[in-house]
């Protein structure tokens, strides 16, 4: 047996050389119309509709709307511009710029007198774990690099994908996610000034655990160019987000829908 193993050896083929990435073009495009709390925390909600878009060459991606994937369609999208350090069977590595617009008073009454939290620009770095053919794990870290108010998040969230049918594919997940004490001052806090205007008492909230989340998607294969997205989610403040005074419904819930075509 063992003198009949160089043999073997010397009749096995040679190793194949690996093969180019494959740097392409694609694209989605479409109208998004979605149904949530006017902020975080808030007890009242708003329709929004929104152009969607997802461009992509190789490694590379812009899109502001989740779900718009193209046909890479174990990915996840992440808003802003990404680019894809590391990306096999089991592991995903990426990191993405954004514009985060902030929040303004304006937007709610149940805001009067708190400072707006500025524009600013966001940076994320991620990693996804593949565990298994439908499920995966991830792990996240933002940051606002403008020094804005945004300060910094970490997300943790698994998901699992299954097939409804030959057209349709079903997804849900949960999520936790911790802030700063930069972040929560500026989304959850009320200065003394604000609490002379509003009459809300003066809160300074600490870094923490901010909600945690489950949502759930359908996504519908039309035909080769259009596809059709619905979901909805619901999670709960926790830790310091949740006892701040402008929290006037610690449960949040929102649902939406997009229609894309794809290029």
């Amino acid at each position: 047996m063992l003198a009949a193993a160089p043999a073997v050896a010397a009749d096995a083929p040679p190793d194949e050389p690996p093969k180019p990435v494959d740097w392409k073009w694609e694209g989605a495009l479409g109208p998004v119309v979605s149904l949530a709390p006017q902020y975080s925390g808030s007890s009242s909600r708003r329709t929004s509709v929104s152009p969607g878009y997802y461009l992509r060459y190789g490694r590379i991606s812009l899109s502001n709307a989740s779900g718009f994937v193209t046909r890479r369609n174990k990915d996840d999208v992440f808003r802003g511009l990404g680019l894809d350090l590391k990306q096999d069977d089991r592991l995903r590595l990426n990191v993405a710029l954004r514009i985060d617009n902030g929040r303004r008073s304006s937007d709610s009454s149940g805001l009067v007198g708190v400072e707006d939290v500025k524009r600013t620009v966001r940076a994320r770095s991620s990693a996804t774990f593949q565990v298994a053919p439908t499920s995966k794990v991830a792990l996240g870290w933002s940051t606002d690099l403008l020094g804005r108010g945004g300060g910094n998040i970490v997300d943790l969230g698994a998901s699992h994908d299954r097939g409804w049918s030959a057209f349709t594919t079903w997804s849900v997940g949960a999520s936790i996610s911790a802030a700063d004490a930069r972040n929560m001052r500026s989304y959850y806090g009320v200065t003394p000034a604000a609490s002379a205007i509003n009459g809300l008492p003066v809160y300074e909230p600490g870094a923490g655990l901010r909600d945690v989340t489950l949502g759930t998607g359908w996504r519908t294969e039309v035909d080769d160019k259009w596809i059709v997205l619905w979901g909805g989610s619901v999670s709960r403040l926790v830790g310091p987000a949740a006892r701040s005074p402008l929290t006037t419904a610690p449960r949040q819930w929102g649902v939406s829908a997009a229609i894309a075509r794809r290029f």
